[in-house]
């Protein structure tokens, strides 16, 4: 079963999506401020959250990788472009995850 959820932080006017497949999750654009709603998210859908992805540097808002890594075990990529420090994975155009 393939699982969609569109969060939605009001503050930040950010959209963040949670896709997952077969129990493995990706969560794209996580909003820092949203964390213990990530988190929540994720334990209630019973999924394994794998990734954090960011497609790009956050003017209006702080990720929400790295806490995601740190609570639940997964993994941070973001553009090797983008110039931030600290992701397990630097994708370069054409990556695959």
């Amino acid at each position: 079963m393939f699982i969609f959820r569109q969060c939605f932080d009001a503050q930040s006017s950010t959209y963040s999506y949670l896709l997952a497949h077969q129990g493995e999750a990706v969560f794209i654009d996580p909003v820092f401020e949203q964390h213990a709603r990530d988190v929540a998210l994720v334990e209630q859908l019973g999924v394994q959250l794998c990734w954090t992805i960011e497609t790009h540097v956050h003017a209006g808002h702080v990720t929400g990788g790295s806490a995601l890594r740190k609570a639940l075990g997964s993994r941070f990529a973001i553009s090797a472009r983008s110039g931030a420090e600290g992701a397990d994975l630097y994708l370069e155009d054409g990556a695959t995850i």
